[in-house]
């Protein structure tokens, strides 16, 4: 008998470095702070055989920047987390990994449904009691993250250490991993939230960045402070990645840590982070978009694992609805792939309340532009197309990843059929073409493909079961989803395209009058161009002249006529296209008039 150590399982290692530098006999010099493996004095022998001593390399000449904030990447360190290590082996990034966890066991079958909630201490308990045969499809819900919990699950139910890695850190992209026995997805999920609003009194700040105030007046969310701003920032000069907002646009939904739109995406600049935040297109409505990371696992065994950060009951809430009926086809499927269908669409549902609130904020910022168009405008509007072209960086992969589950197929040499059950009719139509057929007295096909015929014959699960697909009705499905995201992205593209012509629209109008400004200081310079020049002539020093004895007089009655003819000669030429136009157009319309009345 023998025993199959898979890459995830680790193994106790010896510290074999000073056996394999004495094996080869290697002098491995000490690393100085630089990294050097040249010590910083070293002789070199001469021509005269006496040795010379190298110039002390030197120091300090060059600035010393803070380590990265990923404490745990390392460059070519070991790939994937391994949960099976013992504590004191673990870095400290995962040890730290602390969460109070809302866990729902959620076992069901198209003749029942049972539900088990669990905790972080009591997640253990719950695993150990055994699994109904009756429910064959199976979905844990974990709302949160902490590392007991995913050790817990990751030696349960033998995760693999790269989807773990990937499950740990909060900002992987959305992709599709196939393992031999699981499949692990890992998207983002955007929803609308509002910030919390709160008398001064109550609590310190509304805002993290934001300095808290004495009054008891309510304060605007995104009012500015005469004094700096303070933020928040931790020893690697980042603002902290979380916010307290209402976990959805409702003031009485509860109050939890959220992450917002700029900090996912650039929580390393701070001063970019706070502005970019303080000028949002939601911020007058205190809207912000949520954005967290969502990781599913589907087993072989008809199993489905899903983490969340922090809005597990939005997507529960939906699904579970569909549970309690037996009428669905979700509960009548009893298919784990159709499940996972389930949870991706929830989460790209809840992009839709995101679509339209930009949707509004753009028509707003139209209404603007066309109203009262300013510098403001502008770059409201350049904040709004970095905003939405950050949406679209995480919804357009997801479209790939529908892609990616939809074209998966499974392995051929897999066995995952479990013993005296049927395999589903195979072809579109499903039976043998003679079946296909076959017709009654009517015309009408005998052979009708039943749901349950879908399903991935979850009664029994099979030990031996190697690969994981999606099955037929999770294919089909899929393509709902696939719409829904297609749909989300060309309202993106739309708005952006909208952003940029709203934006030259500004541009054109703000030029337009700064050519009417001008054209207004043409014709006051062009008006005062003859008086001056006549007044000038006056002004000069000469004896005799007929305007000596009537200086006033004379003056006004040569300015007057020079400058009305000069007036008329100016505007002649700058009209002289409009002129030419409108004979043209009178010709025109003569001629059409001639005709007319000829016919």
């Amino acid at each position: 008998m023998t025993t199959m150590i898979r890459d995830f399982q680790s193994r106790e290692r010896t510290n074999t470095s000073s056996t394999l530098e004495a094996a080869i006999g290697l002098d491995v010099p000490t690393m100085n702070r630089r990294g050097s493996a040249v010590s910083s004095i070293s002789h070199v022998s001469t021509l005269d055989g006496h040795p010379r001593r190298r110039h002390r390399s030197r120091s300090n000449t060059v600035r010393t920047y803070g380590e990265s904030a990923e404490e745990h990447w390392e460059p070519g360190a070991e790939p994937g987390i391994d949960t099976s290590a013992k504590d004191e082996r673990l870095p400290p990034h995962l040890t730290n990994l602390k969460a109070n966890c809302d866990i729902n066991i959620i076992d069901f079958s198209d003749s029942n449904v049972q539900l088990a909630r669990a905790g972080n201490d009591t997640l253990e308990e719950a695993l150990t009691q055994p699994r109904p045969e009756a429910l064959p499809c199976r979905w844990i819900s974990v709302n949160g993250l902490s590392w007991d919990v995913i050790r817990l699950l990751g030696n349960r139910f033998g995760l693999h250490r790269l989807a773990i890695e990937d499950l740990i850190y909060t900002h992987s992209r959305t992709k599709v991993d196939w393992y031999k026995d699981q499949a692990f997805v890992v998207l983002t999920l955007s929803k609308l939230a509002r910030i919390h609003l709160h008398d001064a009194g109550d609590c310190p700040a509304k805002y993290d960045d934001l300095e808290s105030n004495d009054s008891n007046e309510k304060q605007s969310y995104f009012k500015r402070s005469k004094k700096p701003v303070k933020k928040p920032v931790d020893r690697f000069g980042t603002v902290d990645e979380f916010i307290r907002a209402h976990s959805s646009t409702s003031e009485e939904s509860p109050v939890k840590d959220i992450r917002t739109l700029h900090r996912y995406e650039s929580a390393s600049v701070p001063d970019h982070t706070h502005f970019m935040e303080k000028h949002s297109a939601l911020a007058s409505e205190d809207l912000v978009v949520s954005v967290e990371q969502v990781a599913i696992f589907l087993l072989a065994d008809n199993t489905v694992i899903s983490f969340f950060e922090h809005s597990a009951e939005d997507i529960e809430r939906p699904i579970l609805q569909r549970l309690t009926s037996p009428e669905t086809m979700l509960r009548r499927s009893q298919d784990a792939s159709l499940l996972l269908q389930a949870i991706i669409d929830a989460i790209v549902d809840l992009a839709m309340p995101v679509r339209d609130a930009f949707n509004k904020a753009r028509k707003e910022l139209q209404i603007d532009a066309m109203t009262n168009p300013n510098i403001r405008t502008s770059r409201k509007l350049h904040i709004f197309g970095e905003e939405i072209d950050m949406l679209q960086n995480l919804f357009k992969p997801i479209v790939h990843l529908v892609n990616a589950l939809r074209d998966h197929q499974l392995d051929p040499n897999a066995n995952n059929t479990p013993p005296g059950s049927e395999s589903p009719p195979s072809g579109p139509e499903g039976g043998s073409r003679v079946e296909r057929m076959r017709r009654d007295a009517m015309g009408t096909p005998k052979f009708a493909r039943s749901l349950s015929d879908y399903r991935r014959a979850p009664s029994k699960r099979a030990p031996g079961a190697a690969s994981v697909g999606i099955s037929p009705l999770a294919h089909t499905y899929f393509g709902d989803v696939l719409d829904h995201c297609i749909t989300i992205i060309q309202a993106f593209e739309q708005m952006d395209a909208s952003a940029n012509n709203i934006s030259t629209l500004v541009f054109n109008t703000v030029s337009a009058r700064t050519n009417n400004f001008l054209m207004i200081f043409t014709i006051v310079t062009v008006f005062f161009a003859p008086l001056t020049f006549i007044s000038g002539y006056f002004g000069m020093n000469f004896d005799n002249g007929d305007g000596l004895d009537h200086p006033f007089a004379f003056f006004w009655v040569v300015a007057i006529p020079a400058l009305v003819g000069f007036m008329i000669i100016v505007a002649a030429l700058a009209l002289w296209d409009q002129i030419m136009d409108y004979f043209q157009k009178l010709y025109i319309s003569i001629r059409r008039e001639r005709r007319r009345r000829r016919s």
